[in-house]
Order: C-alpha cells, then structure tokens, then sequence
C-alpha cells in the first residue's frame, strides 16, 4: 500500500505534491513552501503546479507575505518589514473528485513501518521508539506521534529525519526526544505526559529498555 499512489501515477515527486495539499486542505502554501516540505526541486513543482491548476484541483491566489530585510551594515543595520506580492497555492473544494481524491492519497500515505523502523535506526543508540498518533490514524488522543529515548542523538539529526518523513507523507510530526536518565526521571515521577503516551494507543518498534 505504501508505493501504491507512486506506481499508480509513475511519479514520487507528484505524490508528495498531492499528499502535501490533500493532507493539508485548508492551508495555501507559496512556492517556496511547497518545494521545501516535499524536498523537490523548483522546476519539477512548478511543471506539476501547472499541471494541476490546469485540471483545477489547485487553486493560485496573490497575496502578501510580510519579509523582515536587514539593511545597512555593522551597528548602524537595522532590520525592516517589506510586504511583498506572492503566489499562493492551495486545493480547490469545488474540483469533481476532491473527496475521492483525498481519500486515496490519505489512506496511503503513512510510511510502512519497516521503511520507518529503518529511520530511526539510522540515528544511532535509539533504546526505545514509539509511534503514535499519524502514524497509527489516531490524531485525536495522541500527545505526541514519535518518541525517541536514546543517547547521542542531536535534536538536529532527528529534525533532518523527520523532514525526509514529512516530505514523504505530507503532514508535520510531533515528536519528543529524551535521553534514557531523562526517561527514568518521568517514570519514576510518574510523569503524566509520558503515561499518556503509554495509556493511548501506541506501538514500540524500538524497546530495549523492557518498557
């Protein structure tokens, strides 16, 4: 199921597109959005964007965006809000196939989790993983969607991994990372964040710690 959307339309880069604006429906993106949460190269989403608008399941707005722009140099910079003209993109409720489209996409977008127990082994000394909501359909209960204790693992590490996951699914994912002292500490607190994380449906892919 996992690569059932990439053989049906012979393109990763137009999947993470399409799960990027049917995961998120609501939201317009700018192009610059739109290429750094799917990691695809400009040229590639732009002739995809095109692609889509011409159907009319996208939609293009302009708008304004707010950038902060230094100028001047050493003491005397000072930094300045410009408002600019931007493209927006985003899905259009009124396309024919919307629901039956964002059905799909939804129901196949979750890695598997052979490819994402693959990731998170790529850390390092990972001790215990747990996966939740996203990645188990249970948004609503969950605290958090991925907890990784673990040893000499960098919030920065984690942060790239997660991004290539992202990427893949089209959804932000919550994460907590601790160290295995801090882990011990909330149990031995009976910490509540943590026991929500253990009452609500959860699956350990990682447990070396007998958890």
């Amino acid at each position: 199921m996992e690569q059932f959307l990439e053989k049906l339309f012979e393109s990763i880069p137009k999947v993470r597109i399409l799960r990027l604006f049917m995961q998120n429906p609501e939201h317009l993106f700018t192009f610059h959005e739109i290429t750094e949460r799917s990691r695809i190269k400009p040229r590639i989403v732009k002739s995809h964007l095109q692609k889509f608008i011409k159907i009319g399941l996208v939609k293009r707005k302009r708008g304004k965006i707010h950038k902060e722009i230094k100028i001047g140099r050493d003491k005397k910079q000072k930094t300045i809000i410009k408002s600019i003209s931007e493209d927006f993109y985003g899905v259009n409720p009124n396309f024919n196939f919307i629901r039956e489209l964002k059905d799909l996409v939804i129901k196949s977008s979750i890695t598997s989790k052979k490819k994402l127990l693959k990731y998170i082994r790529s850390l390092g000394n990972v001790k215990l993983a747990i996966i939740s909501g996203i990645f188990l359909k249970n948004n609503l209960t969950s605290r958090t969607d991925l907890l990784i204790v673990g040893d000499g693992i960098t919030k920065k590490r984690i942060e790239n991994l997660l991004s290539r996951i992202e990427s893949e699914i089209g959804r932000s994912i919550q994460y907590t990372l601790m160290d295995t002292e801090e882990l011990k500490y909330r149990i031995n607190m009976y910490d509540r964040f943590l026991r929500d994380i253990l009452e609500y449906p959860h699956e350990k892919l990682i447990n070396r710690l007998g958890i």
